[in-house]
Formats: C-alpha cells, sequence, structure tokens
C-alpha cells in the first residue's frame, strides 16, 4: 500500500492542469454511466449517498485549499 502511495505522489507531482482535467472528464464519464445503469426507481438512494460523498470530499479539498492559501500569505 506504501508503494502505491509513492507511486501516486510522484505520478501527481509529474501532472499538469491538462492530465487533471482529463482525470475529472474520465471519472464524470464513469458516474454518468453507472447512473444510467441504475434503474429509475432505485435511483433515489444512490443519489443521496452520491451527494454525500460529493459534499464530503469537497469540503475536504477546499479546506486543504484555504489552509494552503492562508499559509502563502
Amino acid at each position: 500500500m506504501k508503494d502505491i502511495c509513492k507511486c501516486a505522489d510522484a505520478f501527481v507531482q509529474k501532472c499538469s492542469i491538462k492530465d487533471f482535467a482529463l482525470l475529472k472528464i474520465c471519472l464524470c464519464a464513469v458516474g454518468i454511466m453507472v447512473g444510467l445503469s441504475i434503474p429509475e426507481k432505485k435511483r433515489k438512494l444512490p443519489l443521496m449517498a452520491a451527494g454525500f460523498v460529493f459534499i464530503f470530499s469537497y469540503i475536504l479539498i477546499m479546506a486543504k485549499f484555504v489552509k494552503i492559501c492562508m499559509e502563502e500569505r
């Protein structure tokens, strides 16, 4: 597991903004495909779960971003 984290860190350091944009597009496409495969009657729970994950991860990302911005000032 530690090796995977080291590889991920190295990958992130070598990525450009274009690479991250492609990653986000890829993840969005996967999310759309998964969303379309769920029957219409059973979409409420996955939608709520995805919303929770989005809000939680967004708060964590923005907290780190704000912390880094404050350190730069």
